[in-house]
């Protein structure tokens, strides 16, 4: 009999170590509620170490990479490079509690701007901001589009921007973060995602409550 509960409690752990092996790391997932080491569980990856290319602000540390493990959008592999210009990911983090605070994504390799642009579609929909969203062609005179998708009820935007580089090459930014935390959105604004991300989300908004009510 003993020999038997034993056996029970032995499988039982073991099913309940098996369940707990971590989600794979997917940047459509960031919610801005977990912290940095919650996201990276998965990846084997240290949260600190590496140079950073890039700047924040004063109460925030970044985590930046170009690993495979941490290029990934809706399931989309967006890793790559062109030339010396290698596709990455930026994630700046509060120094306070770690708390995930905005994400940038950076990709210079064709292939997976398309890649990205129909993963942010296939996930959130057609962008509803601005109106020419869908419509713009690059010429002498338009070197790039943006792209604004928002979530009312989670307040978390997409601030994607395609453009055509110097070189006649294309490449895409993509920003997210929660668009409630006016630091945030001042530091994307900083960074070029938008000359104003707060207007963004207004126009983007109207155009939704426009939509719903077709």
């Amino acid at each position: 009999m003993k020999t038997s509960i034993y056996l029970a409690l032995i499988i039982l752990i073991s099913c309940s170590c098996k369940s707990e092996k971590p989600a794979e790391f997917d940047l459509a997932h960031i919610n801005f509620k977990e912290t940095i080491g919650q996201a990276l569980k998965g990846t084997s990856l240290p949260v600190k170490g590496g140079k950073t290319t890039s700047w924040t602000l004063a109460q925030y540390d970044i985590f930046e990479s170009a690993d495979p493990k941490v290029m990934k959008f809706n399931g989309v592999d967006v890793s790559g490079k062109l030339g010396d210009s290698v596709n990455r990911v930026i994630i700046h983090y509060s120094r306070k509690d770690s708390t995930i605070s905005f994400v940038e994504l950076k990709v210079f390799s064709e292939p997976q701007v398309k890649a990205l642009a129909a993963a942010l579609d296939q996930k959130l929909g057609k962008a509803p901001y601005p109106n020419d969203a869908y419509t713009t062609v690059f010429s002498e005179n338009v070197q790039y589009f943006n792209r604004v998708w928002i979530d009312p009820k989670t307040t978390i935007g997409h601030f994607f921007t395609d453009a055509m580089s110097k070189e006649k090459h294309e490449e895409a930014r993509l920003a997210i973060l929660n668009y409630s935390n006016s630091q945030v959105s001042e530091l994307a604004s900083l960074k070029g995602y938008s000359s104003s991300i707060s207007l963004d989300v207004r126009e983007a908004s109207k155009q939704l409550t426009t939509a719903n009510k077709k």
